[in-house]
């Protein structure tokens, strides 16, 4: 019989069609379509000139569509101030617009090139265009800054929606770009630069598309970038797919590293963490507003779109040493809102994909202008129209858009480098002001700023800037010598201290070292090392296919056994394990099947544990097909636990993957004693990842300067010393043969004698280091994140660290310390008897999809991202009469119906074939909280008489209001009767209910849904 509660209610499903075409505001502002479909469709971008007008990115690819000619850039003016649009021009037809800067006659844009005679995408790319008779056509083909920012492969495999995206300039004249987890390989800028990260971060390169450089790493699929005044820079990172990681909202650090995916689970003591995990969503655009037209309330705000949840957000931030705490607050909906942006005038405009989905559509999608109530518009006028005095005296604006407007014609301007430096020097004015004249100045005087920028820092108000400013330019630092910095390392402003830090790490002057070594010492107190579990009786490496192998274990001093199956960390889902005919045996060969006794405990990462049943709960078999009513099938990563029966001597198995996972999985098995210490089971801790830790910000800093500028002597002298802990962190980092020579040597030091563990630590550490990235590979959507090294390899020092740590291990020094850290690190140095981890390099999962295999496997749907089930669905068509009978199996009828002469209940599904398209009917399954059909909404409702209940309602008249709860109940109240009514910001039928589905069977059911077209 089938249960109620697990009914497929659908709400959303005509949500995209009905959704109001209008944002949702507070009511001190106001808000109108300022163009709609016909004209800007689907726009993945927009930004304002300071002059008001609006340039929009419109993207009918979306997300995971392929194909060229489905890319422009309009423009739209407003010329008479009404809030609507009323003339617009093709200003550029250019492929995946996904970033957009307007300084001036030039338009910045991030892009694909995608030739119509190839069909495919060639690369993506940085580039500017230009209008200089400002007729609202670019003159020209667009001018490449920056080439290949995002590596072609990933992009043709699976569409632009892990890349690169969002760019904004700050006032310090940078244009700062957001790098995706698909990462960089071989992008090439203007004066010749190369760069290859691997993984996402904020990168940033001049104008001219010169001095590329790296100012953040380890994010995972950031989309746009937030500049305060202050140059402080704020990213939400993308979790529409993806398991473990939620949408986390960070305050970035220059040269920080915040560790996706390798190191912000189990290494987050090297990391700067985000400032919050906001839980599921889809980050988008970002910006900070600072217009003086606006309300106070809503003045000096961060705030971030967010695609899922269809909300503009405000993360009102309190200052906590050199970065903040924050609260979010919900500020703006509107329907899958995509950038933000505004004018000099005050005039916020905001994009609203509006259900155009995945491959984007033709019509959906609009551009709102929003401002507050009773604005009036005042123009602004162009600065190339102002004076020097003029353009001066706008560095002292309220606008943040006014004085960034400002700033840029000023360059122009060389005569008027004076009268900004006295607004720089000027006490009375205000910081904002200050700051923005600190790096315009900067600018303007070039490579003679550093005497200027000297006597700047010692006022105290804006020593910060001024630091930052020195060595803003690796290219210009002629005249900046650590003296002008070092100072700063000692104030008593937490802001300044790390601003030197940073400064001294780019001048790369190694006498430095020492002052910065006095700041390095991480926090607190250092933890001991914690004493490993006892070692595995029984370990595989990783493995993966259709073999199995033999275990024998001596069990006779156990109370208990431990068996578990871990991820081989490819990625993959098809990890479904099995305990093939496990047994315990006695001393005289007598022999018990497990299947016969009741486990303490089990725990696995998905699907069902039994025996005779796979993960997926059908028949248990081995690869080769065999039935195995016994065996003990699970999922990694699981831990299965026995009391151990008095009197055995022995545990056997076989071990190895279930039928169902087709030898995709890869897997790993151990038998223990007690809990293992193995990444993924329940006794590895996760640390503090989206947790504020001002404290470990300056040391991570000094760190990092250590580690560029090379200072491995400088560290290894302070062993021993007061900055030892520090000296070690950065030591760790470092993979040259003189830090561990000089590690090595240190180690026989009675100096040092204190902290012979943590040199043992540093140098297995470096056993390993990164394998050069390639631009092949990408990590997909559930990627590794045991850490410290995605792709480990050995390199020149890692035999030399093998021959020492093999030899204090004979000799019974330190063995928990080196036991511990082989196997966090997976390291897998041979001759350590705690067992290797597995050690086999992982080849990260590809892109692409085996839809032969997941079309057959139950349960894909829950263990796929959204993403990747609306690319399999591109390719498995379906049976719409098998999604009839799913239909009513999964309970969907309990709130839904399909003919018009059935009595209506939820959301009619007879005709929703002809409003949405297939994808559209799968987001709205997978999604629900997206949006919410209209007249459908959640309502909660309390009685009088202290009844409650929450669900929708299906009729009303004056006496009377019929709801449906989830499981589809009818209930009736009387009107009178009600004490309070409540419509809720969220979708009655719970996320998740197509989890159990396989593709072809999601695939059926969509089919059947499409089918129905009135």
């Amino acid at each position: 019989m089938y249960k109620i509660y697990q009914t497929l209610l659908l709400p959303s499903i005509l949500a995209v069609s009905l959704t109001s075409a209008k944002a949702e505001v507070p009511p001190e502002l106001e808000s109108i379509q300022f163009s709609g479909p016909k004209i800007t469709p689907c726009p993945a971008c927009l930004c304002a000139a300071a002059t008001g007008e609006v340039f929009v990115g419109v993207d009918m690819l979306g997300s995971l569509g392929k194909g060229p000619g489905k890319g422009k850039i309009i423009r739209l003016v407003d010329t008479n101030g009404d809030g609507e649009a009323d003339k617009h021009t093709v200003y550029a037809n250019i492929d995946n617009p996904r970033g957009l800067i307007a300084v001036g006659t030039k338009l910045y844009v991030l892009h694909t090139v995608i030739p119509p005679n190839v069909g495919k995408l060639t690369g993506m790319h940085l580039s500017v265009l230009e209008d200089k008779n400002w007729d609202g056509i670019a003159d020209g083909e667009p001018k490449k800054l920056i080439s290949d920012i995002s590596p072609p492969k990933h992009n043709q495999d699976r569409g632009a929606d892990h890349t690169t995206n969002g760019i904004r300039m700050g006032i310090d004249g940078w244009i700062y770009i957001a790098v995706g987890d698909f990462g960089i390989h071989g992008a090439k800028g203007t004066d010749g630069t190369e760069l290859t990260m691997l993984g996402g971060g904020v990168l940033r390169v001049r104008p001219d598309g010169t001095e590329m450089e790296a100012y953040t790493h380890g994010l995972r699929n950031i989309y746009d970038i937030a500049i305060d005044p202050f140059m402080n820079i704020y990213t939400r990172g993308n979790t529409n797919d993806g398991g473990g990681w939620n949408v986390r909202f960070i305050h970035h650090i220059q040269s920080g590293e915040y560790g996706y995916p390798m190191l912000f689970k189990n290494f987050t003591d090297e990391i700067i963490p985000a400032l919050v995990d906001l839980g599921g969503g889809s980050g988008t655009g970002a910006m900070f507003l600072q217009e003086p037209s606006w309300p106070d309330k809503y003045n000096n705000i961060a705030i971030m779109c967010d695609w899922g949840r269809s909300q503009l957000i405000i993360h009102r931030l309190t200052p906590d040493g050199p970065s903040f705490t924050q609260k979010p607050e919900n500020f703006i909906r509107l329907h899958q809102i995509t950038d933000v942006d505004t004018d000099a005038s005050g005039r916020l405009y905001a994009g609203a994909w509006a259900g155009a989905g995945y491959r984007g559509s033709p019509d959906k999608g609009w551009v709102e202008r929003i401002v507050p109530k009773g604005w009036v518009y005042k123009p602004f006028k162009s600065t190339a129209k102002r004076n020097d005095q003029e353009l001066v005296n706008l560095l002292l604006s309220e606008s943040s858009t006014a004085r960034l407007a400002a700033s840029q014609e000023l360059l122009k301007r060389p005569k008027a480098m004076n009268a900004v430096a006295s607004i720089a020097a000027k006490k009375s004015a205000p910081l904002h002001s200050r700051v923005a004249a600190i790096f315009t100045y900067k600018q303007m005087a070039g490579p003679k700023a550093g005497k200027g920028l000297a006597k700047l820092s010692s006022d105290a108000a804006i020593a910060e800037w001024a630091l930052r400013a020195m060595a803003d330019r690796k290219t210009q630092l002629e005249g900046v010598n650590k003296e002008m910095l070092i100072p700063g390392l000692s104030d008593k402003n937490q802001r300044v201290r790390v601003a030197a830090a940073v400064a001294l790490g780019r001048l790369g002057d190694k006498s430095a070292a020492n002052s910065l070594l006095s700041v390095a010492n991480p926090p607190g107190e250092e933890k001991p090392i914690q004493a490993p579990a006892a070692p595995p009786a029984f370990q595989t490496k990783a493995f993966k296919g259709l073999k199995t192998y033999p275990v024998d274990v001596d069990v006779s001093g156990f109370k208990q056994i431990y068996l578990t199956v871990t991820d081989g960390g490819d990625g993959d889902g098809e990890d479904h394990g099995a305990w093939f005919d496990p047994v315990f045996e006695n001393g005289s060969g007598k022999q018990v099947k497990l299947s016969k006794l009741k486990w303490k405990s089990a725990k696995s990462g998905w699907g069902k544990i039994g025996f005779g049943i796979s993960a997926t709960g059908g028949p248990l078999k081995t690869g080769n097909g065999k039935l195995q009513p016994d065996g003990l099938g699970t999922h990694a990563n699981s831990v299965i636990v026995y009391n151990v029966p008095s009197g055995t001597k022995k545990f056997k198995a076989r071990v190895g993957l279930a039928s169902t996972s087709k030898g995709k999985g890869k897997i790993q098995f151990i038998v223990s004693k007690s809990m293992p210490s193995v990444s993924g089971t329940s006794s590895s801790k996760e640390g503090p990842h989206a947790q504020p830790n001002s404290p470990i910000i300056l040391p991570h800093i000094a760190v990092k300067a250590l580690v560029d500028m090379g200072a491995a002597e400088s560290c290894v002298e302070a062993v021993g010393g007061p900055n030892s802990r520090g000296a070690l962190w950065a030591l760790r980092l470092m993979h040259n043969e003189k830090a561990v020579d000089g590690l090595i040597a240190k180690y026989g030091s009675a100096a040092a004698e204190k902290f012979r563990p943590g040199i043992l630590t540093a140098l297995i550490r470096l056993y390993q280091i990164e394998a050069p990235y390639d631009g092949s590979w990408w990590w997909s959507t559930r990627p590794d994140t045991r850490g410290p090294y995605y792709r480990p390899i050995q390199w020149e020092g890692s035999e030399k660290i093998k021959s020492f740590i093999k030899s204090v291990w004979d000799k019974g020094e330190y063995r928990q310390v080196i036991a511990t850290n082989n196997a966090k690190t997976r390291s897998g140095i041979e001759g350590i008897d705690i067992g290797k981890i597995a050690n086999a390099l992982q080849k990260p999962q590809k892109p692409t999809i085996d839809l032969s295999a997941i079309a057959r496997t139950k349960g894909q749907v829950g263990k796929m991202s959204i993403e990747d089930v609306i690319l399999a669905l591109a390719d498995v068509k379906g049976d719409p009469k098998k999604g009839e009978v799913l239909f009513t199996k999964q309970g969907c009828i309990a709130c839904h119906t399909t003919n018009p002469n059935e009595a209506p209940k939820g959301p009619y599904m007879g005709q929703v074939g002809a409003v949405l398209s297939r994808d559209q009917i799968a987001e709205s399954i997978l999604k629900p909280n997206a949006s919410i059909s209209q007249g459908f909404a959640t309502v909660s409702v309390l009685t009088k008489d202290n009844k409650s209940m929450v669900g929708f309602v299906t009729s009303e008249s004056a006496e009377k209001i019929e709801m449906r709860d989830i499981a589809g109940q009818a209930h009736s109240f009387k009107v009178p009767n009600i004490k309070s009514r409540t419509e809720l910001k969220i979708s009655m039928m719970p996320q998740g209910l197509a989890n159990s589905l396989s593709i072809s069977e999601f695939a059926s059911l969509i089919s059947f849904l499409a089918s129905k077209k009135g």
